[in-house]
């Protein structure tokens, strides 16, 4: 890349985003095949260059600061992080087909996260031509075009989401610490956004930038919570139901009680899903939610253990038939 394409702020703002990228995959997780393992990368660095766009923000025409991103610069980064996305989404698609049904409207919740995200940057990507014409025309740094305080609102909103998508998905974000790491730099990265908008004032700005930017940084610091995870793998309508290929004698090793609970305590005698796809009120959690998190934390505690054999992790197919 020329030395125009990359200034010095710019190298600096990939380094330090690389470096927060690379305490969210350290230990790895467990492989899923490299076309997967490639497409989850994509997604990372697609975040890498959303976080970029936070770290150093715009200035306007006739504003010099070598520290701010020219319109151009803004736009270019803006399409690479859409081009990265698009990219992962298609590669885990082509890997993994089965993906394609967690694209539905019963999908659970931290993949309508990931959906949103890549609505949102596309319509930020696209505003940012409205914007550019907006911040030319921008007389006072206290000035805020209807443009702009949309654009500002999304950019809250779209690091807020790929917060969700990135922990509820735990594709890379495998453990607690790596989940508090990643919600935490995510949640600097959009205070910083509104720190730079001090002092605050009631007006236009304080409501498109530092009120979401807030509530995002509010919600991504829940995410890693104990409720947080498991309910971004709920559903926000019931699915239809997946095949699960369960072969009981790789599962000798486990004691039987510990999934066919109701044996001891007598709440019942047939399959798992006679229950958890009742109506029982006692039963918050969607089934989805329930057996994501059982089968899949059994799995990879098993993994990060450095166990030769451990059931599948990340992909669909290790689980679930077409």
């Amino acid at each position: 890349m020329s030395r125009k394409f990359l200034p010095p702020h710019l190298r600096r703002a990939v380094l330090a985003s690389a470096v927060a990228a690379a305490l969210l995959l350290v230990p790895l997780p467990a492989s899923a095949g490299w076309a997967w393992n490639i497409g989850a990368g994509l997604g990372l660095a697609s975040l890498v260059f959303a976080l970029v766009l936070y770290l150093y923000p715009l200035r306007g025409n006739g504003v010099a600061h070598r520290r701010l991103f020219s319109l151009s610069q803004h736009r270019r980064i803006g399409w690479i992080a859409l081009s990265l996305a698009g990219l992962h989404t298609a590669l885990l698609l082509i890997a993994q087909p089965l993906v394609g049904h967690y694209l539905l409207p019963s999908a659970p919740i931290y993949m309508a996260c990931g959906a949103a995200a890549f609505i949102a940057l596309a319509v930020l990507v696209g505003t940012g031509i409205s914007a550019r014409s907006a911040l030319k025309r921008l007389a006072s740094p206290g000035d805020t075009r209807p443009s702009m305080a949309a654009h500002a609102v999304l950019a809250a909103l779209l690091l807020g989401l790929l917060g969700a998508h990135i922990v509820g998905s735990g594709q890379l974000v495998d453990r607690p610490t790596k989940a508090i790491t990643g919600c935490v730099l995510l949640a600097l990265a959009i205070l910083g956004s509104a720190w730079r908008s001090l002092p605050f004032r009631i007006g236009t700005k304080m409501f498109t930038t530092v009120i979401p930017g807030v509530l995002a940084a509010a919600a991504l610091m829940l995410l890693p919570t104990a409720t947080g995870g498991s309910r971004l793998l709920q559903p926000p309508l019931a699915p239809s139901l997946l095949h699960v290929n369960f072969p009981h004698e790789n599962h000798t090793s486990v004691n039987c009680v510990l999934c066919h609970h109701n044996y001891v305590d007598k709440t019942g005698f047939g399959s798992c899903l006679d229950c958890h796809r009742s109506l029982r009120s006692d039963l918050i959690q969607a089934p989805e939610a329930t057996f994501h998190v059982f089968c899949r934390d059994c799995h990879r505690k098993l993994a990060l253990e450095n166990k030769s054999k451990h059931g599948p992790v990340r992909k669909c197919s290790g689980c679930h038939v077409g």
